[in-house]
């Protein structure tokens, strides 16, 4: 080959190598230059989130009863959870979860505290309520029957023609009571009921007005410590073991009407849900606040569990259970009766 055909291919050869070289490097370049672009977003200090839009209602009114079930409403009171989520709650006594109804119709209160069967049972005959929370699930001895030590009832079947005290004359205290007296072959016609509220079920039995009541914790641990009663009959044993036996309420008007502020209320009572399950005391030390019983006797109270989210499957056993027993006529689809969070 000649020796300018050579040189002319170096030359090429050479303007080859530059080119690629300049395209290399030109690459080089972008990749560098985005790389630090995309530091330097990330360097940048992030976007302050948006404030959480306020309840549509700050204060609200929350029914609850004296019983160790509305133990995570008191826990969210006093440890300011609710005040995280911008409410006021006002709580407000109430006997039974039936006593909330003319509440509500008043306006005298936005939730309240319910057994399960109490909300199947409204709904049933035209109420329009939901079930928003969950609050208790029962452990052994939550409802019991309990008597005056020197009373001659030993067992339920002693109970015929008997008066008996129970906080509610609907609802589960009356579902499990009729299962009681079922399993010693009476029915509610062998008795004669009369209502009396939790928190006064105490004095019934050393007054003797009446021959047994229809006790839940914690009553039955006081009576038992203060009045040495008897316990007759376990209502949470047999279908009743460990029954989702409390949540909270809404009409379906205020659900709607107030999302945020349900919402809100929701959160706070999951927290304190939380805070009970890895610190059980706090609902010992709780029990003062509402029902008076000193931490001396709240140390034996029997305490179930306070599952922060509802099992449908466990609320459909309820629904079930009170259709057996006949305290509602009509078959439950739960998931119509729980509103999301719930």
């Amino acid at each position: 080959m000649p020796e300018r055909d050579l040189a002319a291919r170096a030359i090429e050869i050479h303007q080859r190598k530059r080119r690629n070289f300049m395209a290399l490097t030109a690459a080089v370049v972008v990749v560098v230059t985005v790389l630090a672009a995309t530091v330097a977003v990330r360097a940048l200090p992030a976007e302050p989130r948006a404030a959480a839009p306020p309840p549509e209602q700050s204060t609200i009114r929350v029914g609850v009863t004296t019983t160790v079930e509305s133990v995570p409403v008191v826990v969210a009171l006093n440890k300011g959870y609710f005040k995280e989520e911008g409410l006021t709650v006002e709580p407000r006594t109430i006997s039974a979860a039936a006593a909330a109804f003319p509440l509500f119709e008043s306006g005298a209160l936005d939730l309240a505290q319910t057994d399960y069967a109490t909300v199947f049972l409204a709904n049933e005959v035209g109420k329009k309520f939901k079930i928003v929370s969950s609050l208790y699930q029962a452990a052994p001895g939550h409802f019991a029957v309990v008597v005056n030590p020197k009373s001659k009832i030993r067992t339920a079947s002693d109970l015929k023609r008997k008066r008996i005290a129970i906080s509610s004359l609907a609802g589960l205290g009356k579902l499990a009571l009729t299962a009681v007296l079922k399993r010693a072959g009476l029915t509610m016609n062998d008795v004669v009921l009369t209502a009396v509220p939790d928190r006064d079920m105490l004095a019934e039995v050393p007054r003797g007005r009446v021959d047994a009541v229809l006790m839940t914790e914690p009553f039955i641990t006081a009576s038992l410590q203060i009045s040495h009663s008897r316990i007759v009959a376990d209502a949470m044993t047999q279908e009743f073991a460990n029954l989702y036996t409390a949540g909270m309420m809404a009409p379906d008007e205020w659900i709607r009407e107030h999302p945020r502020t349900l919402a809100a209320f929701q959160r706070a009572l999951v927290k304190a849900q939380r805070l009970i399950a890895s610190d059980p005391q706090q609902a010992r030390d709780a029990l003062y606040d509402f029902s008076r019983v000193p931490p001396n006797l709240a140390a034996g109270v029997t305490l179930g569990s306070y599952p922060a989210r509802l099992d449908l499957t466990e609320l459909q056993r309820v629904a079930d259970l009170a259709r057996a027993y006949k305290l509602i006529k009509h078959p439950v689809d739960v998931r119509n009766t729980v509103v999301k969070g719930g």
